[in-house]
């Protein structure tokens, strides 16, 4: 078996990993930090694909042709060519500029989300890894459980040969030895499965062990419920996000009104083509420069840019509606955390004395036992009340942690 756990730990490494490690791989390597990432450099391209608007476009163009011989008459010429080279530049358009303006929101908004997105990873993976803990504890205590009952199983088995006890008495010990056995393997399975979801949500391989344990200690005070309202309705990235939306629908509204404003457009060129001046000149080149202002405006188009606008004014009402939908959930979602952990609080105050009580009451019974006062089943009930009670102190501690991580997510 040894061999066995030595060859596995050469071929998977077993290694030891604190929160805070867990964190930093999540935002390197999860695919909604990847993926939002990749968003975030794709909106830079839009936003210099919307500067390009107003910075001026040079084209050039050459081209040539050969004649039959029936096409060609009067000063025309068999062989044609010309070019021109034109530098054409934006004078005035409404909707370049607000084409640039939703670009940089929209990359703005995208940041916003970005940072969203790693809030809520570092939530699960706090949820992911206090549950790790527990579970790695609730393993723990199935084994200490089972060596109570090995050790206890062969007292009762000495004493069953020694004709002191009854049958009874050591099938009762037997059966409770390989209910604890049970109990540890489902344990196990439990907290390995577990272990394997966390990496696969790290995208990690190898053997990997969380550090550290659950606090018995509350980690700090938390502030009131005012304070706390007032850093969620400040700091709660999801808030932003949606305030940010609302923005950007605000930039698509006036996008679509520019199409009210004309547009001016400027250009230059340098031309050139092949003519003939004379009916009996040769072929020659005729060069000159064009220059000409162009003043736009649509006048009509069957009220499509009025429907676009008011499409895009009901755009910011829907973000409007969405964002007073998030902030009652929020503030919902604080204020029953908050519940929680007021009730979590008391609770495991109250167990940690049950778990006094119940340590004690088992420490007697087990002497009680050996000096024969006691019977099986006040040893059996004791230490199955001792187990519970620190399993469920335990797990209240587990779900305090993740509930103080939540608060964290909506404040921080």
């Amino acid at each position: 078996m040894r061999l066995f756990l030595l060859l596995l730990s050469l071929v998977f490494p077993l290694f030891s990993l604190t929160l805070e490690e867990a964190i930093d791989i999540a935002l390197k390597n999860t695919t909604d930090v990847r993926i939002s990432k990749l968003e975030l450099k794709k909106l830079d391209y839009e936003v210099k694909k919307a500067l390009s608007g107003i910075l001026p476009s040079i084209e050039g163009s050459y081209s040539y042709s050969r004649l039959d011989d029936s096409l060609v008459f009067g000063f025309g010429l068999r062989d044609r060519q010309e070019y021109s080279i034109t530098l054409s530049q934006t004078i005035f358009n409404k909707a370049i500029f607000e084409s640039i303006s939703l670009a940089r929101k929209q990359k703005e908004l995208q940041e916003l989300i970005l940072e969203d997105v790693k809030r809520e990873i570092i939530y699960r993976v706090k949820e992911m890894y206090y549950a790790l803990l527990y579970k790695r504890l609730v393993k723990e205590l199935k084994e200490d459980n089972l060596k109570y009952w090995e050790e206890n199983l062969k007292i009762v088995e000495e004493k069953y040969k020694a004709g002191i006890l009854p049958k009874v008495e050591y099938m009762r010990t037997k059966a409770q030895y390989e209910m604890a056995k049970a109990q540890l393997e489902e344990a196990k399975v439990d907290y390995e499965k577990s272990l394997e979801e966390f990496k696969a949500f790290l995208r990690i391989e190898g053997y990997v062990e969380p550090s550290g344990g659950l606090n018995l200690k509350f980690p700090y005070k938390l502030p009131k419920e005012e304070d706390l309202m007032k850093t969620l309705l400040k700091n709660n990235s999801t808030l932003k996000v949606v305030r940010a939306k609302i923005e950007v629908a605000e930039k698509a509204y006036r996008l679509a009104k520019s199409d009210y404003y004309p547009y001016v457009d400027a250009f230059l060129s340098y031309e050139g083509f092949t003519t003939r001046r004379t009916l009996f000149g040769g072929k020659e080149w005729v060069r000159g420069y064009v220059f000409g202002i162009s003043l736009n405006y649509k006048f009509f188009d069957g009220f499509s840019r009025e429907a676009n606008i008011a499409q895009k004014k009901l755009e910011i009402l829907k973000e409007k509606e969405k964002f007073k939908d998030t902030l009652f959930t929020l503030k919902k979602d604080l204020k029953n955390a908050l519940l929680t952990l007021r009730s979590l609080k008391a609770r495991i105050k109250a167990v940690k004395t049950s778990l006094e009580a119940a340590k004690e009451s088992l420490r007697l019974s087990t002497e009680r036992y050996k000096e024969g006062v006691a019977n099986q089943l006040e040893v059996l009930d004791a230490r199955t009340n001792y187990n519970n009670t620190l399993e469920n102190l335990h797990f209240l501690l587990y779900r305090y942690f993740t509930v103080l991580a939540l608060i964290e997510r909506l404040t921080r």
